[in-house]
């Protein structure tokens, strides 16, 4: 299971024990519900930046500064990502 925070911090949880797999700091809360598609995780945080990371590890793959919150959660369909921005504007890589 993959979980963003207020504390500024997306998770790992192993289901098997609770404990925390890996942890991945931004610079600001995690309001954004992680998407996972093709080992891959994608969630928004407010410091106005969409994160791409390795499911497995939580190494930073990619990221998009959209230069505003982003707390909304991305949507995967068709290899394409869709996420909206505090900017007014809605995103699309892929």
């Amino acid at each position: 299971m993959i979980v963003g925070n207020r504390d500024k911090a997306i998770r790992a949880i192993d289901t098997t024990n609770g404990k925390t797999a890996w942890k991945f700091v931004t610079r600001a809360r995690v309001d954004s519900s992680p998407a996972i598609a093709g080992g891959r995780v994608y969630v928004g945080s407010s410091d106005g930046k969409l994160y791409v990371l390795d499911a497995a590890t939580g190494q930073k793959r990619w990221e998009f500064d959209a230069g505003k919150a982003i707390t909304a959660s991305p949507a995967i369909a068709e290899g394409r990502i869709v996420i909206g921005a505090q900017d007014g504007r809605i995103y699309c890589f892929g």
